[in-house]
């Protein structure tokens, strides 16, 4: 019974810790919960005051929260330090997975980089959670690119409300409705972005393919030239309405829009193919791409043009363009291993990963040799956690390659996942033999050393890392883990200084350097760093509390007193400052001198009363103990006497005898 008791005592513990640990406040909001909510309504976008009255109220409400990680994103995005930003989103939402609009900034910025895979699964979780429409937005876009149509579209009429001018977002409607086949939707989605901006050049060239498609030519062709006039200088908008006369049989028109084009329809394929070339190394691939176009028209059936037009709408930037040239060369039986591959990289850059896989693994069938195809196999497989065959691509690499450390870093990170730690270590070493001045190698090998409960061998990488790199926090941070553990104070406490020295601004590098002084009892030092601390950040609370200790521990009550009171308004939450402000602020002195007095007064008299009951008991004491024995030697007489009687009585028996 009692173990059952004590099991369920222990489980209502655990209970109550966790809900002090999660900030449960009893059928009120937790102030994390009130920072995730401030945050939450700030954006790059929002003016800086703002911006900084908001990172203020969530440093009062919850400083080390996902919520401050995450406006830190937002100021290093509206500062366009994208890669420092999407780390802060990314510990954001490590820190708080209900913050969603860490997950939807972070999946915007990977987005805008081009890893549209990832992106889409934050976007999506970030929509699911929040329903953000600007998310939403975004999500339709990576949905469209995918030809996933119904689903963009789905997106599109969720994002429609908050951007009813957005001119793009009906042209994504539009074509999102013309992959479904809905070629009337598609035509009205296009006209209403038409009303919004009428000489948008898209929006023409969009109605153009669409009523070119329903063989309304004339309509086709006058869209054409609305296009042409917003944008004279377009030789690609004039190819395409040289293309649409042709097919219209108005050969003189046609010859004329192609000469605007620089293409003469008069001269010979070596020529076109002259042409192109001299583009291009000009850097003009989409005339270029108007040289093979044209080419191909008056000679459809010549061999490695397609090739050829699709490198150049891919130097030019026209993916989808570039793609539809590579897949035309596959059906005409052109294919290759160069013609796979770029068709792999495309379809990677589009998130479709099955189709990537396919034309690299065929690329590599036509070509072993192919390194960057292999390499880029092995990052599919590591992506989709197929780690046998990433790890399979990459010993095949490296077997052709053996000089690159490229490869041997990225195949020890794989052999860790697998938790095959001994041979990741070989090869991290392999790397760095190649390259010993890879800082990434040194962390990862460093951090790896640690888990295996190595520390001597990661303070050797780890203190590389920072050779290499001054600024890498993380090894910084894990080689004062390993001093402190192993009571190095003083090269924790150099590692502390070179930290406030590369971080001025910062006030935790100077509080824990003033933390360390402390400890080392160097209490002057201390208190500059202290001060330091609060000049940058006056509501450090952790600084104040320390600062009020010292103050306490140098006998300046008064001083202690008022900067644990500040702590304490800088952070309820914080305990420590609470409780010493209680106890120095309990009794006005006189009081208590007055109660010691009184005190020691009472003292006495208990003592004398406590002394004179010890003397009665005494004295009870030795009275017990001569009745005692008193009693014992009367027992002791009656006991001899009586024996005397029975002797005597014996001796007369005898003597009658």
């Amino acid at each position: 019974m009692n173990e059952i008791l004590s099991s369920r005592a222990l489980r209502s513990g655990i209970v109550v810790l966790a809900l002090l640990c999660c900030g449960f406040t009893w059928g009120g909001k937790d102030k994390c919960t009130e920072a995730r909510e401030v945050a939450e309504k700030i954006a790059p976008e929002t003016p800086a005051p703002d911006r900084a009255e908001a990172e203020e109220k969530v440093r009062d409400l919850c400083p080390d929260g996902g919520s401050a990680l995450y406006l830190r994103g937002v100021s290093l995005e509206a500062e366009r330090k994208t890669d420092e930003a999407i780390a802060a989103y990314r510990s954001a939402a490590v820190k708080d997975p209900q913050l969603t609009s860490a997950n939807g900034r972070l999946g915007l910025l990977l987005l805008a980089r081009g890893s549209r895979e990832e992106a889409s699964v934050l976007l999506f979780e970030a929509v699911r959670q929040k329903g953000d429409s600007r998310f939403a937005r975004a999500l339709a876009d990576v949905f469209l690119e995918g030809k996933l149509y119904s689903l963009a579209l789905n997106q599109y009429r969720q994002a429609q409300p908050s951007f009813p001018t957005d001119v793009n977002l009906y042209l994504g409607m539009a074509r999102s409705y013309s992959g479904l086949g809905d070629q009337g939707n598609a035509l009205g989605s296009l006209q209403e972005a038409l009303r919004l901006q009428p000489a948008n050049a898209t929006v023409h060239l969009e109605l153009a393919s669409l009523y070119q498609d329903q063989s309304r030519y004339d309509q086709a062709a006058a869209h054409l030239r609305q296009a042409i006039s917003s944008d004279s200088g377009n030789a690609n908008y004039h190819f395409r309405l040289a293309q649409l006369l042709e097919l219209m049989g108005k050969r003189d028109e046609a010859e004329k829009e192609y000469a605007l084009t620089g293409v003469q329809r008069t001269v010979t394929a070596a020529d076109h193919l002259k042409r192109a070339a001299k583009y291009e190394d000009a850097g003009e691939y989409a005339l270029a791409a108007a040289e093979y176009a044209a080419l191909l028209v008056k000679d459809p059936q010549m061999g490695g043009v397609r090739e050829k037009l699709g490198d150049a709408q891919l130097a030019a930037g026209h993916d989808a363009e570039a793609i539809a040239a590579y897949e035309d060369a596959l059906q005409k039986k052109e294919d290759s291993s160069r013609v796979r591959y770029h068709l792999g990289m495309l379809y990677e850059r589009k998130g479709d990963l099955e189709e990537a896989v396919r034309n690299f693994a065929e690329s590599l069938r036509l070509d072993p040799v192919n390194g960057d195809a292999r390499r880029r196999l092995a990052d599919i497989y590591a992506l989709r956690g197929d780690l046998p065959l990433a790890v399979g691509e990459y010993r095949e690499l490296i077997t052709r390659q053996a000089d690159n450390p490229l490869n041997y870093l990225r195949l020890a990170r794989l052999l860790e996942k697998q938790r095959n730690y001994r041979e990741a270590v070989a090869t991290y070493d392999k790397a760095l033999s190649l390259d010993p001045a890879n800082s990434e190698a040194h962390r990862s090998i460093g951090f790896l050393h640690l888990r295996l409960k190595q520390p001597d061998q990661a303070e050797k990488h780890l203190r590389e890392v920072l050779k290499l790199d001054p600024r890498n926090s993380q090894a910084r941070d894990t080689l004062i883990s390993i001093y402190v553990k192993q009571k190095r104070y003083g090269d924790t406490t150099t590692l502390l200084e070179e930290d406030a020295k590369l971080n001025p601004q910062s006030a935790d590098s100077q509080y824990r350097l003033g933390v360390m002084y402390a400890f080392k009892r160097e209490d002057e030092k201390a208190r500059q760093h202290f001060d330091a601390a609060l000049q940058l950040r006056p509501n450090h609370a952790r600084a104040l509390n320390a600062l009020g200790k010292l103050y306490l521990k140098q006998g300046d009550r008064e001083k202690a007193r008022e900067t644990f009171a500040a702590a304490k308004r800088a952070d309820p939450d914080l305990l420590e400052p609470v409780e010493l402000w209680n106890k120095l602020s309990v009794t006005p002195k006189k009081y208590a001198e007055k109660k010691k007095s009184h005190g020691g007064k009472h003292k006495a008299t208990s003592k004398k009363k406590a002394s004179s009951k010890k003397k009665v008991s005494s004295k009870k004491k030795v009275s017990s103990k001569k009745k005692a024995s008193s009693k014992k030697t009367a027992s002791s007489k009656k006991k001899g006497s009586s024996k005397e009687k029975g002797s005597s009585k014996k001796k007369s028996r005898k003597s009658n005898r």
